[in-house]
C-alpha cells in the first residue's frame, strides 16, 4: 500500500469513526443525494483536440480576447471518498441526509466553472431541497508535494446566494482534504455537514 493510500485511510478512519454513530442509523430513511454530473468521454475527447482549441482561440480573438492568457482545457469533477452525513435537515421531514461533494482542477476553460492550473474549486450538495442563505462549510487542506495548506471557507455567492463552492490556489499536485460546515437556509432549517475527506490531483 503506497503512503499516500496509507495516509487517507488513517484520516478517513478518524473523522468517520466520530461520526458513524450519530448518523447512519438515520441515513436510510433520507433520499439519496444527487450525482456529480459527468461530461461524457467523446465530449471531453473532441473537445480536447487542437481543432477544438484553434477554434475556440479564433472565437476569443473575434471577442478582442487575447488567447494566450488563457490555457484551454476540460476537466471533470473528482469526488470526495463518501457522502458526507449531514445532520438537521432532510427529505420529508427527516433531521439526516448526506452532503456530496467533490474537487475540480483546472485548466478548465471555456466551459464553465473556469479554473486556473494550480487551482482546485470545492463543491457541495447537501441532500436537501432548499434555496441556501448563508455557508459556512469549510475546507481545510494540504498539498503533499509543497506543504502548502489552510483552512477555506466555501463562501463564493451568485446574485447573493451561496454556491457552497470556492476556487482555491492549492497549487500542483496532490491535495489532501476535508470537508465540513454547516449551511442555512432561507427556510430556518440549518444542515451541518460531518467530515468528508479526499485526494486530489491539481
Amino acid at each position: 500500500m503506497s503512503r499516500r493510500s496509507r495516509l487517507m485511510r488513517r484520516l478517513a478512519a478518524i473523522l468517520a469513526s466520530g461520526a458513524a454513530g450519530l448518523v447512519f442509523a438515520g441515513t436510510a430513511a433520507a433520499a439519496p443525494a444527487p450525482a456529480v454530473p459527468a461530461i461524457p468521454a467523446d465530449l471531453l475527447a473532441a473537445a480536447n483536440t487542437p481543432e477544438a482549441s484553434a477554434a475556440i482561440a479564433n472565437l476569443l480573438g473575434a471577442a478582442g480576447i487575447a488567447p494566450a492568457a488563457l490555457e484551454l482545457g476540460i476537466t471533470t469533477p473528482q469526488p470526495f471518498l463518501y457522502p458526507a452525513p449531514t445532520l438537521g435537515c432532510g427529505i420529508g421531514g427527516t433531521p439526516v441526509t448526506v452532503t456530496v461533494a467533490s474537487a475540480q482542477a483546472g485548466p478548465n476553460f471555456p466551459i464553465p466553472p473556469w479554473i486556473e492550473r494550480g487551482n482546485l474549486r470545492f463543491q457541495a450538495i447537501p441532500g436537501f431541497v432548499d434555496v441556501p442563505k448563508t455557508s459556512d462549510l469549510s475546507v481545510a487542506w494540504i498539498n503533499l508535494g509543497t506543504f502548502q495548506g489552510g483552512v477555506t471557507k466555501l463562501d463564493d455567492s451568485l446574485a447573493g446566494i451561496p454556491t457552497l463552492s470556492k476556487t482555491i490556489n492549492t497549487g500542483q499536485g496532490t491535495v489532501l482534504a476535508a470537508l465540513f460546515g454547516g449551511v442555512g437556509y432561507t427556510s430556518g432549517k440549518n444542515c451541518f455537514a460531518l467530515p468528508t475527506v479526499g485526494s486530489f490531483d491539481a
